[in-house]
């Protein structure tokens, strides 16, 4: 079990039409850095509230250098779109474009979205639910069309469902422990300035302490007595910090 704490920091609604004016210099220090990133990519986005700036020309052709660059990319769902209630086995939040779905449903959805990314070569056998919503079905689906991991969970070491490695993520920004792994959640289009910043002067002063989603998930999971009850635990903390909306928690 390591026992400093280690960081991956994790892209959601990663499109064509995302904030590069905001994205392109976070990512340049990334690489200057050489610190590696996970990209939530949305193969097919169909959510106009993703629509913030022009296209990038040559998206398609970017994607692939980040993943030379050493990062990961992530599926992040297919159309992102809600069209259930349902809030999974995490229950953050009350929308979902898969639980609550049947496995039919939802594994022809998957693949739809992985069949896409294919086309591009630039899939990797990662998934981000949209809305951190995904149930039991989704994960067996997953695991039939040959995904090995998911970036969110409860804890900070990797764990296992059904045979997928789930990579916990809680926070929106990082937090000093002295232990474990923390994933931490940027949604370029809406994160402030000073968040930015804020995250800018982290990244120069803990580069060294960035990990690839690819890397840890290569490392297995934890399954300890001390790593089980830290999950039970987490859990729990995040379920009444959540309640009183504390920033920098994923809500």
């Amino acid at each position: 079990m390591t026992i400093s704490s280690r960081y991956i920091i994790r892209f959601d609604d990663v499109v064509e039409t995302m904030s590069w004016s905001k994205f392109l210099p976070l990512k340049e220090l990334l690489l200057k850095y050489k610190v590696p990133s996970l990209l939530g990519v949305v193969p097919q986005c169909m959510d106009d509230s993703l629509k913030v700036e022009p296209a990038h020309p040559n998206y398609y052709d970017f994607l692939r250098f980040c993943i030379r660059e050493g990062d990961s990319i992530a599926q992040h769902g297919t159309y992102h779109l809600y069209d259930s209630t349902d809030t999974g086995i995490l229950g953050i939040h009350t929308r979902s474009e898969f639980a609550g779905h049947s496995f039919d449903v939802q594994l022809e959805k998957l693949r739809k979205g992985k069949l896409f990314l294919e086309s591009e070569n630039i899939w990797m056998p990662y998934f981000m639910a949209p809305s951190h919503s995904f149930d039991i079905k989704t994960i067996l689906a997953l695991k039939e069309l040959g995904f090995t991991a998911i970036t969110d969970g409860y804890g900070f070491y990797p764990y296992a469902i059904e045979g997928l490695t789930l990579v916990p993520q809680h926070f929106s920004r990082p937090f000093s422990l002295s232990f474990g792994i923390q994933t931490i959640c940027v949604h370029i289009n809406s994160i402030s300035e000073h968040r930015l910043e804020s995250l800018t002067e982290f990244i120069k002063g803990n580069s060294n302490k960035f990990v690839s989603f690819s890397d840890v998930v290569s490392e297995g999971v934890v399954d300890s007595f001390c790593s089980r009850s830290i999950r039970k635990v987490s859990q729990m903390a995040l379920t009444l910090i959540r309640s009183h909306r504390l920033p920098g928690v994923i809500k």
